[in-house]
């Protein structure tokens, strides 16, 4: 049965229950729901008040951040990508003409940007591998109790 013809079958929600809330206290309920997976308030209320389980989102912050850096990373690699395959047809279709000695160094500048990409790549690894393993102790790292 899919999950339409179980929403068909269910039984409508006509019953309403009002309550005041503090700003204080509103403010909390809605920090506590969007770290919820639930995309409406009513459902997230209704959980707590059936003491359902409910479902909350963790966010690592420093994942976040290792995120965003891998992706800037990744567009600024695909950008020097993007120059290499250019150079490489020029210097394909220029093979026997005096302008490949400036190719090929155009070549080399670009092939110096890429391995400055890759270290700075590993040197972010390390910083977010190191950062994420502060708060391990050796034990909990090699799986050892």
């Amino acid at each position: 049965m899919s999950s339409k013809n179980t929403r068909r079958n269910a039984p409508k929600r006509t019953e309403w229950i009002h309550i005041r809330l503090t700003t204080m206290e509103s403010r909390k309920i809605n920090e506590r729901f969007r770290k919820t997976a639930y995309k409406d308030l009513s459902s997230y209320i209704r959980k707590i008040l059936m003491d359902k389980p409910i479902t909350v989102v963790i966010r690592n912050q420093s994942f976040d951040q290792f995120i965003q850096e891998m992706i800037l990373l990744k567009n600024e690699l695909s950008a020097i990508g993007s120059n290499l395959n250019q150079i490489a047809r020029k210097i394909n279709s220029y093979v026997t003409t005096p302008s490949l000695k400036l190719l090929m160094e155009s070549c080399r500048l670009v092939k110096e940007s890429v391995d400055t990409k890759t270290r700075d790549i590993k040197i972010k690894l390390n910083q977010f591998s190191d950062s994420w393993l502060q708060g391990s102790s050796a034990d909990d790292v090699s799986g050892e109790q």
